[in-house]
């Protein structure tokens, strides 16, 4: 149903696959558990140390996923990021510390950002250095939510005019337009 080719850029792609570990349309959790989350974070390589993730440690991934749905929800729709949600994010990343670091990467100074914590301290604190990163270059605007609730997938907008509303014009959009045109026939069947 998805677009796999759909990628984004640089480090918001960690943040793109973060979120669709959970794959609302199929019903699947890729942090169902403890177990399942340690080793998805660890093969995305987030999770510094071996601090194993406890259920405070989910909940709070959890926590932080939802509120990067609903982030690039607002981006999807072009309205202003609702207040709550971006103090939600506030609230999960502040207590994650990151460090500013340089490098030399092809010949030039490059910044970025590195999670100190260990654990799931540390993944929350490189997903949130991840967003401040997009934020920055601009480049967040362009992760969405797709528009069909039964779906909301994140993906990358590359579309010229940055109006794309599903992860797949072949199957959300369309399957979207087909309802919308329907529930339009009943509506004037009824009249």
């Amino acid at each position: 149903m998805h677009d796999p080719a759909n990628q984004a850029p640089g480090t918001l792609e960690l943040v793109r696959k973060f979120v669709n570990t959970d794959d609302i349309y199929n019903g699947r959790d890729e942090l169902g558990n403890e177990g399942s989350a340690t080793a998805w974070l660890a093969k995305s390589g987030v999770l510094n140390g071996d601090r194993p993730i406890t259920d405070n440690d989910l909940a709070a991934l959890y926590d932080l996923r939802d509120t990067l749905r609903a982030l690039a929800a607002a981006n999807a729709t072009g309205e202003q990021t609702p207040r709550e949600v971006v103090d939600a994010f506030n609230r999960l990343s502040a207590p994650h510390a990151a460090s500013v670091c340089l490098d030399v990467a092809h010949g030039s100074l490059v910044g970025f950002l590195r999670a100190d914590d260990d654990g799931a301290g540390g993944a929350i604190a490189a997903l949130a250095a991840a967003v401040h990163q997009a934020v920055l270059t601009g480049t967040w605007t362009r992760l969405k939510s797709c528009a069909n609730s039964e779906c909301r997938w994140l993906f990358y907008d590359e579309s010229r005019s940055r109006t794309a509303r599903w992860c797949s014009m072949r199957a959300c959009g369309s399957v979207t337009k087909a309802r919308r045109y329907r529930a339009r026939q009943r509506q004037q069947g009824a009249l």
